[in-house]
């Protein structure tokens, strides 16, 4: 019995921990955000800047993993029906796809302009002059390890790119479009509500870092599920058809 049992947790656990890493590797990228609030006193812009920083990384890298994907979109026709074009400017690199690059390109277009809109205004507000505190430069540098993370379990590992089509990758990068959704309907909404209705009865104001907090933990556990999820094997489907 004692053995059949050790057996059972050998077999068992590598294999949900494997399951659950991206969880877990998402849960400690936000931990960060909730260390940044109260060890370092972070602000609203200071958080804004690295979530908007992450969206940017993550187009940054699915956009361009996207080029290599070889398989054709489905319900798309034209360029789509035959054999895709190879382009291989770099030896060292796999060939990226001319119907890929159209078919990237204005949708990396939109999503660019949309973060530096978005951006712009709080890197203003934030102050560059000053420089970039440490600690948010090691947050940045968190995410950027997690995303390249996911991208290598996904779409390099194993070459696993040769069996995707751009819209795979297209839908890892529009992921956050799905976390900002659940964030606003399910965190933010009823969040301000609460938080109003006791400021309200209790006539008081509530510390604006308990506050954060109060935000930033139920957000920190939707963006982390979020971003353990493969939407091409999961209940996440975002469409590009």
């Amino acid at each position: 019995m004692r053995e059949s049992s050790r057996e059972w947790i050998l077999e068992t656990v590598p294999g949900v921990l494997r399951e659950s890493r991206d969880f877990v590797s998402g849960l400690v990228v936000n931990l960060a955000l909730i260390v940044g609030v109260i060890v370092f006193g972070w602000s609203l812009v200071e958080i804004a800047l690295i979530y908007l920083i992450e969206i940017a990384i993550i187009n940054l890298l699915f956009f361009s993993v996207a080029l290599f994907t070889p398989q054709p979109v489905d319900g798309l026709d034209g360029d789509w029906a035959g054999e895709p074009t190879p382009l291989h400017p770099v030896a060292l690199i796999p060939p990226i796809y001319w119907r890929n690059i159209k078919y990237v390109g204005g949708k990396a277009l939109v999503a660019g302009i949309l973060i530096l809109a978005v951006t712009r205004p709080v890197v203003s507000s934030y102050g560059l002059h000053s420089g970039v505190p440490l600690s948010v430069g090691v947050a940045v540098a968190g995410v950027v390890f997690f995303q390249l993370a996911r991208v290598w379990r996904y779409f390099i590992a194993n070459q696993s790119y040769r069996n995707k089509s751009p819209a795979d990758a297209m839908e890892f990068a529009f992921a956050p479009v799905v976390e900002l959704y659940l964030m606003l309907i399910y965190v933010i909404a009823p969040v301000t509500v609460v938080l109003a209705g006791v400021t309200f009865a209790m006539d008081t104001n509530l510390n604006s870092r308990a506050v954060w907090l109060v935000y930033l933990v139920p957000m920190g556990v939707i963006r982390a599920w979020i971003g353990s999820l493969d939407p091409q094997t999961d209940d996440l489907e975002i469409s590009f058809s």
